[in-house]
């Protein structure tokens, strides 16, 4: 059995590192007692960006339903998918995190968890791309790489 057989020994599930990164920042606010109170507006936009992540995050497991592959980042890939949402985003179910953790904050009125993005990021590309990448890199070659040109991480 070789490493690709294996996946890309990912341990972490990503969503893991939202939520957990997300509920962090909340009690840390919550511990020193900082609020803050945005216009309804905003609140509203908190709404639209949940809405528009979990309807990115089906579309892009609907992709990887549709050509049978695994959407989890620890199992092993069968195809690269390009086409669709993937084929303006390598990582659109993370792009989808991203946007329901802001919207998710702006809701709660919690620059925290809006902020909380920001270390998220850093230890999804540490913990999870970055094995990601080198892994489908090692799996598919040269159809990789030019998907790597291509198209961008996030957007």
């Amino acid at each position: 059995m070789s490493d690709q057989d294996n996946g890309p020994g990912v341990k972490i599930p990503p969503p893991l590192i939202f939520i957990t990164c997300a509920a962090l920042s909340y009690a840390i606010e919550w511990w020193l007692q900082v609020s803050f109170s945005f216009p309804a507006y905003v609140i509203q936009l908190g709404v639209g960006l949940i809405a528009l992540g979990i309807t990115l995050a089906m579309i892009s497991a609907f992709q990887f339903w549709k050509f049978k592959t695994h959407i989890e980042p620890w199992k092993p890939a069968s195809v690269l998918i390009n086409t669709g949402v993937f084929a303006y985003s390598r990582n659109p179910i993370y792009l989808a995190f991203v946007l329901v953790t802001s919207g998710t904050g702006l809701y709660l009125e919690s620059i925290g968890i809006v902020l909380s993005n920001t270390v998220a990021i850093w230890l999804l590309y540490y913990l999870v791309i970055t094995k990601e990448e080198t892994y489908l890199e090692a799996l598919f070659g040269e159809p990789y790489s030019e998907y790597k040109k291509r198209v961008r991480r996030w957007l």
